[in-house]
């Protein structure tokens, strides 16, 4: 009788504990947001500008669902408005690790520290993977290429144009960005010399054909300016080359 007793004592111990135990676990389980509520309280953190706890909660996204994108993005600028490069680092690393397309989440870094008129971040951001990730080297270096274009920095385009060239001497688009890099530093000699070259890749690049019939007509070199610009008519009849024409014929 005393061991049935003893038993019965031992069996309602392991249940009151097991119950606390679950009493103790609800709490915590229904301290997890669902994930379409933490996605507003981001995006609200994100628009309010509070960086820490935008990059918190985008951190609890992150765990629940590894895959997105968009996320990255995010997180990847809230902590850069907070100066925590390795933090972006850590999560281009687990982006990686959960097969997130780079290009990706660059396009999103991007987008959204240009929303925010810190173009600098998305800059900051690439040069730092250019020290973490050599093997990604060229691949950033074409999208700071880009990213100077964009900023119209003459000096870092006909740097990394030099640096794309280099690979691929007869690329058409890099040939063309370093053109409009020299336009930016004022040298036309050296950007008018590039067109050609783009030219004799590429006979019927509207942007080229222009570019040097309008350099050889403020030049007061019709003869050279009229082929280019007439070939540029028949590719693209626009107005302003009609009018460039005509300016000449008028005289």
């Amino acid at each position: 009788m005393m061991k049935m007793r003893e038993n019965s004592y031992i069996r309602l111990l392991l249940a009151a504990a097991f119950a606390a135990a679950l009493c103790l676990a609800a709490p915590a389980a229904s301290a997890v947001s669902p994930y379409p509520v933490l996605a507003e309280r981001a995006a609200r953190y994100f628009d309010q500008k509070e960086w820490n706890q935008a990059s918190a909660v985008y951190g609890l996204m992150l765990d629940e669902r590894p895959e997105v994108a968009e996320t990255y993005g995010r997180a990847i600028v809230a902590n850069g408005m907070r100066a925590d490069g390795p933090a972006q680092l850590h999560l281009m690393q687990r982006a990686l690790d959960h097969h997130v397309p780079f290009d990706s989440v660059f396009s999103r870094v991007r987008e959204y520290s240009f929303s925010l008129g810190k173009t600098n971040l998305y800059a900051d951001f690439l040069l730092s993977l250019k020290e973490q990730y050599p093997w990604m080297k060229r691949t950033i270096d074409s999208y700071l290429l880009r990213y100077y274009t964009f900023r119209r920095n003459g000096t870092e385009m006909l740097r990394l144009s030099q640096t794309m060239l280099d690979g691929a001497p007869d690329n058409i688009d890099f040939l063309m960005l370093r053109a409009r890099g020299y336009v930016y530093e004022g040298e036309f000699g050296r950007a008018m010399a590039t067109y050609r070259r783009v030219l004799e890749l590429q006979p019927d690049n509207y942007e080229a054909l222009l570019a040097l019939g309008n350099y050889h007509m403020e030049c007061g070199q019709p003869a050279q300016a009229l082929p280019l610009l007439e070939r540029a008519y028949l590719l693209r009849p626009t107005p302003y080359v009609a009018r460039l024409l005509g300016r000449h014929t008028s005289r």
